[in-house]
């Protein structure tokens, strides 16, 4: 098995790569291999450039850049990404990758629709946010996501029935403990991510 975690923030320090670790760390306790990609200090372009473009409607070669994250998607089981909710949505690195990356010919077929890359894999999208996980489920926010990411993105377009997402709330406190439980969550999501978990749990609860 093989975990890879895309983040996306600048600070190396930041809250959203400790909680990209911790997920790392609760993976590799069941025996995967893992990578962490920052998005924020790697380098990546979130702008849509014209090879962008021409690929999506002429069919042309992938823009070269994008090429090496698709190779770390395939490779990986379970992917997790990892973004701060800004504006009520992902930052721009992390819409930029899901843009330029997450394309045509890559995670669904430009002649039939019918998902490629993802299939078979499970996936975790961990937003960071300053308000309560409670305020975001119960304000139509919450929703949004949902529908946007998990039901369109990666169930429909990208084939994987097994994709959720977690909150990491109340990023603005200054609760350590608080923060602890919310890494501690995170890890153990990471242990319990991979291809076949969510059938594995679904049978324990019904015992």
């Amino acid at each position: 098995m093989h975990t890879l975690v895309i983040a996306s923030n600048p600070d190396p320090n930041s809250l959203t790569l400790a909680v990209a670790k911790a997920f790392a760390k609760g993976a590799e306790s069941r025996g995967s291999t893992t990578r962490i990609i920052n998005l924020g200090t790697d380098g990546f372009n979130p702008a849509y450039t014209m090879a962008d473009r021409d690929h999506y409607y002429k069919g042309t070669p992938m823009p070269p850049d994008v090429v090496p994250y698709q190779e770390a998607m395939a490779k990986a089981d379970t992917i997790a990404f990892v973004t701060p909710i800004y504006w009520y949505t992902m930052t721009a690195s992390m819409k930029g990758f899901f843009d330029r990356v997450l394309c045509r010919d890559f995670t669904y077929d430009r002649t039939t629709n019918a998902p490629k890359a993802f299939v078979g894999k499970t996936i975790r999208f961990i937003a960071l946010t300053g308000g309560s996980e409670e305020w975001y489920r119960t304000s139509g926010i919450g929703e949004a996501l949902q529908h946007q990411i998990v039901e369109n993105t990666f169930s429909k377009y990208c084939g994987v029935p097994d994709a959720t997402i977690t909150y990491v709330d109340r990023t603005n406190s200054s609760d350590a403990a608080y923060t602890a439980k919310s890494l501690a969550k995170i890890e153990e999501l990471g242990r319990t991510s991979y291809p076949g978990s969510d059938k594995a749990q679904g049978q324990a609860a019904q015992q």
